[in-house]
C-alpha cells in the first residue's frame, strides 16, 4: 500500500463521515416537524372534542315583500371558547354577514347573530347552517314569518 492508497481511504471515510452526519442532519430535522404536526393534530382533535354549540332559536322577520331579516341565537354546549367573528353562516348554501352581540361566546353562554336584507318572502323555508372555525357546525331549517 502505497501512500496514494492510504490518502485515497482517509478522503472516501470523511466525505462517508460528512454524508452521514448532512443525513442525520435532515432526518433529524423531519422527526421534529412530524412530531410537532402530531402534537398540533392532537391538540385540534381535543378541541373538537370539547367544542359544540347549538342553535337555540331562529327568527326570520319579513321586512320587505322580497327580503326578510335574520336572526340566530346559539348557545355554546362545550368547554371550548369560540371566537364570533370566525364563524361562518350560510343560508341557503349562500354565504351571509352578520353582525354578532358579542366577541366572544364561552361556555354555557348566548351570542345573537344577525344578518339583514336577505332574500325571501314571507312563508318561505330557508336552511340554516352555522359553522365555527374548527369544523363543528349545525342546520336548520326556518320559516320567514
Amino acid at each position: 500500500m502505497g501512500f496514494s492508497t492510504v490518502a485515497g481511504f482517509v478522503i472516501v471515510v470523511i466525505a462517508s463521515i460528512t454524508i452521514a452526519g448532512y443525513l442525520l442532519h435532515t432526518l433529524i430535522d423531519q422527526i421534529k416537524d412530524v412530531s410537532e404536526l402530531s402534537k398540533i393534530e392532537n391538540e385540534m382533535k381535543i378541541d373538537i372534542k370539547n367544542s359544540d354549540f347549538e342553535i337555540v332559536k331562529i327568527e326570520a322577520l319579513n321586512t320587505s315583500p322580497t327580503t326578510y331579516d335574520l336572526t340566530i341565537i346559539l348557545k355554546n354546549t362545550g368547554s371550548t371558547t369560540f371566537d364570533c367573528e370566525k364563524f361562518s353562516i350560510l343560508v341557503d348554501g349562500v354565504l351571509v354577514n352578520y353582525t354578532a352581540n358579542v366577541s366572544k361566546l364561552y361556555p354555557l353562554e348566548y351570542a345573537e347573530f344577525k344578518s339583514f336584507n336577505l332574500e325571501g318572502t314571507v312563508g318561505s323555508t330557508h336552511r340554516a347552517l352555522v359553522v365555527a372555525d374548527n369544523g363543528i357546525r349545525e342546520i336548520k331549517s326556518f320559516t320567514v314569518t
